[in-house]
């Protein structure tokens, strides 16, 4: 490799990470319910999983495909870990089912995907068609990518000099692993060095067995691909490729030991037309080696693929505020539609966590102002569409409990719980334009904000996240005196925000401060009344026991209220 390779390969991976990128943000603002519901369908248990995986690996013929998608669609909290476990040991067996045929090269299409994409963007009309082109473009662009980067070292994979080291480490089963490993890190396809471990072994320069360990080391070197996609992504996704990379390997070591002591070389050349041990059908040993090492690693693992997932997030701890589980219901289960008592309770505890998003979301907006970090920011709209995606759950949630209940109890809660819903919906909107506010408008305009102004952001920010707070307590028992609380604070909210308000407006028309700065921090104080006024209505809807009246009246405090 030269200078310019070297360059070609780094330019390769920064395509990669860019078009994973684009790709994983893009998924999760199309993907709607209906779409979660299928791919939970299809990998619903690890078996079906392994069925998806094997099915699309084996279409393409690239695992590192399959599982580029795979960290994309956890990323954007399409699947779980536990319902990826399957597919990454299908998409093993996948790549695995026309070993000897031409591998079916994505990046060969990958400027087509890139083309329709940008088709689609310079035409579209609608902000879902543009989600879409995106998608396709960062697609292209992804495989692009892993296209330059292949090229770049096809010097290094012509190499007879490469060959001569690979033959000599073949003869120990450490460093055979250890260099198939390596080789397949760098050249990005595991096909490419299976078909080179088949060539060197068909020419008689390494051994049966040695090729079987250098292919092991193949398999352990495709998962790079899966920690590439993950670089820049939440934990869940580096969870994925945890587990991609401990199932090849604890199944190298297992599979290596049989080897070793000849039972899996015999058992190979038993079941494969010719005498491997003689040189004869050498390729078709070798393609069969690889393929079965899949299949009996996937049949042992497949029932401790749960176990599997919990050793993964052990290793790496689930993130506070990974967006990646943002959006899955954790409370409803509609086995327990037919309750409807306890399903009311499970919806009301599902509209905590989006109460706990629109506080993650308040948070990370204000800590993208403070620190001036655009990676901050823009994570603010995966959570409100996270906020969204929960609001349609819970709502056809509550939809299926009124239509199994005859409850009048029950019936006539169902209003006041489906308003309580758009109101913290309504709460992800405003988060979101909180953030336009302090990450945009004020970052455009001319002068730099005032101190002044800072500090009374920062103090309306610090009183909303406390009645946010205090509102997931008051949640869980509906207890009177967090209610009496919360309106008191929003009584001295209000007058804060007249005072400020009125003053701003003061120094903009004496000409005492920035005019831009001013009317931006105006915005700001106007949405986050909106936001509080929201939370009161949340806690008069608790304090009403959520029986809508549809009356508009003040909130007073009732002297005891029963919790549901």
């Amino acid at each position: 490799m030269n200078f310019l390779d070297i360059i070609n390969f780094i330019g390769g991976l920064a395509l990669f990470v860019f078009g994973m990128n684009k790709m994983s943000n893009n998924i999760q603002l199309v993907a709607g319910a209906q779409m979660r519901r299928i791919l939970r369908r299809l990998t619903h248990t690890p078996l079906r999983g392994v069925i998806v995986g094997l099915g699309i690996t084996a279409l393409i013929q690239s695992s590192s495909a399959t599982t580029v998608m795979l960290v994309g669609f956890v990323n954007a909290g399409l699947l779980t870990l536990k319902q990826a476990v399957g597919v990454v040991m299908g998409a093993n067996i996948g790549t695995t089912v026309t070993a000897q045929l031409i591998a079916f090269n994505i990046g060969d299409f990958a400027l087509l995907f890139v083309i329709i994409g940008m088709v689609m963007l310079l035409f579209g009309k609608s902000r879902a068609m543009e989600n879409w082109s995106m998608i396709l473009i960062g697609f292209g662009v992804l495989f692009l990518g892993l296209t330059i980067m292949s090229d770049s070292v096809t010097g290094l994979k012509n190499s007879a000099y490469a060959r001569d080291i690979l033959a000599k480490l073949s003869t120990n089963p450490f460093l055979a692993i250890l260099a198939g490993t390596i080789f397949t890190m760098l050249i990005q396809s595991s096909s490419a060095s299976v078909g080179i471990v088949m060539v060197l072994a068909a020419n008689g320069l390494i051994t049966f067995e040695g090729a079987l360990f250098l292919v092991y080391g193949d398999n352990i070197g495709t998962t790079i691909t899966a920690w590439l996609a993950c670089l820049n992504s939440g934990s869940a996704a580096r969870q994925v490729a945890l587990v991609h990379t401990l199932f090849n390997t604890i199944g190298t070591i297992f599979i290596g030991i049989l080897t070793y002591l000849g039972i899996y070389t015999r058992f190979i050349n038993m079941i494969t037309a010719g005498d491997v041990f003689n040189g004869e059908n050498v390729a078709r040993h070798i393609a069969n080696g690889h393929t079965l090492f899949n299949v009996f690693n996937t049949i042992a693992f497949l029932p401790f693929s749960g176990y599997l997932a919990k050793l993964a997030t052990k290793i790496i701890p689930d993130d506070k505020d990974d967006e990646a589980s943002m959006g899955e219901p954790k409370h409803l289960n509609y086995t327990m539609v037919g309750d409807s008592y306890l399903a009311i309770k499970q919806s009301i505890k599902e509209m905590k966590e989006m109460l706990r998003l629109v506080q993650l979301g308040q948070t990370i907006s204000y800590e993208a102002f403070k620190d001036r970090n655009y990676k901050k920011q823009v994570r603010v709209s995966r959570v409100e569409s996270a906020i969204d995606q929960l609001q349609k759950e819970i709502t056809v949630y509550l939809v299926a409990v009124n239509e199994k209940t005859n409850s009048e109890d029950i019936i006539i809660k169902i209003p006041a719980l489906l308003h309580t819903v758009n109101d913290i919906e309504k709460l992800g909107d405003y988060t979101l334009e909180i953030n336009q506010i302090l990450n945009y408008q004020i970052m455009d305009q001319g002068a730099p904000l005032s101190d002044d102004f800072k500090d009374t952001i920062t103090a309306m920010h610090n009183q909303l996240q406390k009645m946010i707070e205090l509102a997931l307590v008051y949640l869980d028992h509906l207890d009177p005196d967090i209610a009496t609380e919360i309106v008191q604070l929003e009584a001295v909210f209000m007058d804060d925000y007249e005072r400020l308000r009125q003053g701003i407006l003061t120094q903009i028309q004496n000409g005492e401060c920035d005019a831009a700065g001013g009317l931006n921090t105006i915005d700001y104080l106007d949405v986050v009344e909106l936001a509080a006024a929201k939370i009161i209505n949340i806690t008069e809807a608790g304090s009403q026991k959520f029986v809508y009246t549809y009356e508009k009246h003040h909130y007073n405090p009732p002297a005891k209220a029963q919790s549901m």
